[in-house]
């Protein structure tokens, strides 16, 4: 074996040990904290599907550059939102970057959405900040666009900073709908493991971020995509926008898991579609 193939496999084979040790460890500190009786077979069903769907999406993310950016709806391509439907925003998670919509951005292309961008935002600085970044690409989208509006669609972190947005930032007038997925509206315990980064102490349940967003909502229409089976959302109910919001709950499907789920799909089209 050649010394470039040697390290391809080297770096492959840290990846998926990487990935699995992630994995494993969030689902056995979810399957801890869960009161008991404990949903052990759901959760170790859940934890499977969630480390394939891992190591399907991490490799991905170097490609960031090339893939994700801008999806053209099916039938008529760069302008569809005018006069129609708004632009759509999808907004990523923690750690993560516009790839990991690569798979859903395509779906709801097919079902006639679009334009459909893909925002990159440095998910470990502060809320704050993420906030503003989004700000910025929202002007440009509508600005290249000619609409007055746009939907978003934002995972995890995501989420929190779609809200930091619209709620503090001024962004309610320029969002009709927001949906999240397995966003921490109300903090997770797993913020605790991340006291370095800012973030991350954002997303922890008594963070001052969230008591300051509380349960106030600006213009926009809200809905909450969770599971019950998400380990990295502690307690997962904590992902709940209800009552300001509408809920859709499911009971199996990992963090990511939610971001390649059909079902998912279709909820978030008929969301876009309301």
């Amino acid at each position: 074996m050649s010394a470039v193939a040697y390290l391809a496999c080297s770096v492959a084979a840290a990846i998926a040990a990487g990935c699995a040790v992630f994995v494993l460890f969030s689902y056995a500190v979810a399957f801890v904290l869960r009161p008991a009786p404990r949903p052990g077979a759901r959760l170790l069903r859940a934890a499977f599907v969630e480390l394939l769907v891992t190591w399907l999406v991490v490799p991905l993310w170097p490609l960031w550059w090339v893939i994700g950016g801008f999806y053209r709806a099916a039938e008529e391509g760069v302008g569809i939102a005018r006069g129609r439907r708004n632009p759509i925003i999808l907004v990523h998670g923690f750690g993560m970057n516009r790839t990991q919509w690569w798979w859903m951005a395509r779906r709801l292309r097919a079902r006639g959405h679009g334009p459909i961008y893909g925002l990159n935002y440095f998910s470990l600085q502060s809320v704050d900040r993420s906030g503003n970044a989004l700000a910025r690409f929202v002007e440009r989208v509508l600005t290249r666009e000619q609409a007055t509006e746009v939907d978003l669609v934002a995972h995890s972190l995501g989420g929190i900073v779609a809200r930091y947005f619209i709620e503090r930032l001024g962004g309610g007038r320029q969002v009709g709908r927001l949906v999240t997925i397995g966003t921490p509206h109300r903090g997770t315990n797993l913020g605790r493991f991340g006291p370095l980064i800012p973030s991350a102490r954002d997303l922890r349940h008594d963070s001052v971020l969230l008591q300051d967003l509380g349960a106030v909502r600006a213009g926009a229409a809200y809905t909450s995509i969770w599971s019950r089976a998400d380990a990295i959302i502690q307690p997962p109910e904590s992902a709940s926008i209800a009552p300001e919001g509408a809920d859709e709950i499911f009971d199996d499907l990992g963090h990511l898991s939610l971001v390649l789920s059909p079902r998912v799909v279709d909820v978030i089209d008929a969301r876009l579609r309301a």
